[in-house]
């Protein structure tokens, strides 16, 4: 869609809410479980809440490339915090059941 001539988008690779994955089929979400959530706790509702160096498989290469695509591309860029550091998971940390 059209925004206004004095607006950009808001672009990251990753951000605070889990890898929804409510939009695919049965099967496209048990692939991307198989490989992006291998443990049960990296599973929340229905997606992954994994951060971003984790699902790179802490491969700084990796990382340093998807950021310098991030921060080349139109829009603002958003780093998620702790991006910056490669921050990993905890997947210990209760869901939302407020």
């Amino acid at each position: 869609p059209s925004i206004p001539e004095n607006s950009q988008w808001g672009i990251f690779l990753r951000n605070h809410d889990e890898l929804t994955l409510e939009m695919v089929t049965d099967e496209e979400r048990d692939y991307m479980y198989s490989e992006y959530a291998k443990d049960p706790r990296m599973k929340a509702n229905i997606g992954i809440r994994r951060r971003l160096a984790p699902l790179l498989e802490n491969d700084r290469n990796q990382h340093e490339l998807f950021t310098a695509l991030l921060l080349s591309l139109p829009g603002s860029p958003v780093l998620y915090y702790g991006d910056e550091i490669g921050m990993g998971d905890n997947i210990w940390l209760q869901d939302r059941d407020a």
